[in-house]
C-alpha cells in the first residue's frame, strides 16, 4: 500500500516490467537513471500520488479480503511492512500481501479464476497476493506490466511457489489470475537484473527507444567534445536523410492542414457542421465552441536556473 519499502538503487519487483522493456510508461533508461542516482544520493522521487493510487490503496484490503475468501485461504497477512530480499541478487520486493493455500485450483470463469501458466496450479503453502485496480475491460491474461512479471519477482525474493494478482476491473468485477514459479521467466528476470547492475557500474546506457529516452540517457554536454561524423556511422547519414526528409513533410502537411482549414471555415461560416466525401467515404465536419472556465490569478513559484538537454534536435544546413 502506501509507502515505498525496497530500495531506490536496486532492481525491484515493481520496477521489473521497465527492467525487461515491457513497461509502456518507462524505460530501462529511466530505471537506470533512478538507480544511478539513487546509488550516489542524489534520487528524490517526486511522485505524490494521484487519484488512481489513492482508490487503489482505499481498494486494497478489500480486493484481496476478497480473493483470500473466493480462493479459502487462510493466516492471510495484509500489506506485510517488510522488504523482502532475494537471497543472491540485488533484487527487493514488497507485497501488497500474502496468505497460505491449501489443494489445487483449476480456472473457474464463473468465479472469476483463471489459471494462467499451468492448467492446474497447486496452492499449497504460503503464496503472494498481488491487488490491482484499473479501469480497462476485463482480460483473460493480464499485461506482462500489470503484475505477471512482478509477481514472479516477488515469488523468487520470498521462495513462494504460487501467486495471486487479484484485479478489480471498473469497480465491477474481480479476477483472480494464479500463477505458479516459472523458472524460465524467472532465469530472465536474473538475467536481466544482473546486466543491469553491470550498466550501473559502467554507466552504459540501454540503446535509445525514443527521443524522449536520449534525454534521459544523455543529458549533459561534453564541453570540448569534437564534431561527430555521421558519414563514419553505418546509420548515421541515412538518419539525418530520414529526419530532414519527415521535417519538411512535416512542415508541408501542416501548411496545407491550414489552408484547408482557413478554406473550410470561409465555407462554413457560421454553421457548425458540413459534410461531404472524400472517395466513397462520407466525413462529418463539426466546427464548435468550447467554454473555458475563469481561473484566478496565480503567481508561479520560483524555479532555480538549472541547465537541461533540449527536447529536440536543431538541424540547419551547412
Amino acid at each position: 500500500m502506501v509507502g515505498k519499502l525496497t530500495p531506490d538503487d536496486i532492481v525491484s519487483a515493481s520496477t521489473v516490467p521497465a527492467l525487461l522493456g515491457l513497461n509502456p510508461y518507462r524505460t530501462q533508461n529511466d530505471l537506470l537513471k533512478q538507480c544511478v542516482e539513487a546509488s550516489r544520493g542524489e534520487y528524490v522521487s517526486d511522485f505524490q500520488g494521484n487519484e488512481a493510487t489513492r482508490w487503489g490503496d482505499r481498494l486494497e484490503p478489500v480486493v484481496l479480503t476478497q480473493a483470500a475468501e473466493r480462493l479459502e485461504l487462510v493466516d492471510v497477512e495484509l500489506d506485510p511492512r517488510v522488504p523482502f530480499h532475494h537471497e543472491t541478487l540485488p533484487l527487493a520486493a514488497s507485497l501488497d500481501g500474502r496468505a497460505f493455500g491449501r489443494g489445487e485450483l483449476v480456472t473457474d470463469t464463473a468465479r472469476g479464476i483463471y489459471c494462467i501458466n499451468a492448467d492446474r496450479i497447486s496452492i499449497d503453502g504460503m503464496g503472494v497476493l498481488e491487488c490491482k485496480v484499473t479501469r480497462s475491460a476485463p482480460e483473460i491474461v493480464p499485461p506482462p506490466y500489470r503484475g505477471p512479471l512482478q509477481l514472479q519477482a516477488q515469488m523468487m525474493c520470498t521462495g513462494y511457489k504460487w501467486g495471486v494478482i487479484a484485479t478489480f476491473y471498473g469497480g465491477i468485477e474481480l479476477r483472480l489470475f494464479i500463477y505458479r514459479a516459472d523458472p524460465v521467466v524467472q532465469r530472465r528476470i536474473a538475467d536481466a537484473v544482473i546486466e543491469f547492475e553491470e550498466r550501473k557500474k559502467n554507466i552504459d546506457w540501454y540503446p535509445v527507444i525514443n527521443s524522449a529516452d536520449g534525454n534521459t540517457a544523455y543529458p549533459r554536454v561534453d564541453d570540448g567534445a569534437p564534431v561527430i561524423d555521421l558519414a563514419k556511422n553505418a546509420d548515421g547519414e541515412e538518419l539525418l536523410r530520414m529526419l530532414v526528409k519527415a521535417r519538411a513533410d512535416k512542415a508541408l502537411a501542416e501548411l496545407n492542414i491550414d489552408e484547408a482549414e482557413a478554406g473550410l471555415k470561409e465555407i462554413m461560416g457560421s454553421h457548425e457542421y458540413a459534410e461531404g466525401m472524400v472517395g466513397n467515404q462520407k466525413y462529418r465536419i463539426k466546427w464548435g465552441t468550447r467554454t473555458m472556465k475563469a481561473k484566478p490569478e496565480r503567481i508561479m513559484p520560483a524555479e532555480p536556473e538549472r541547465t537541461v538537454r533540449s527536447g529536440a534536435l536543431n538541424v540547419r544546413e551547412v
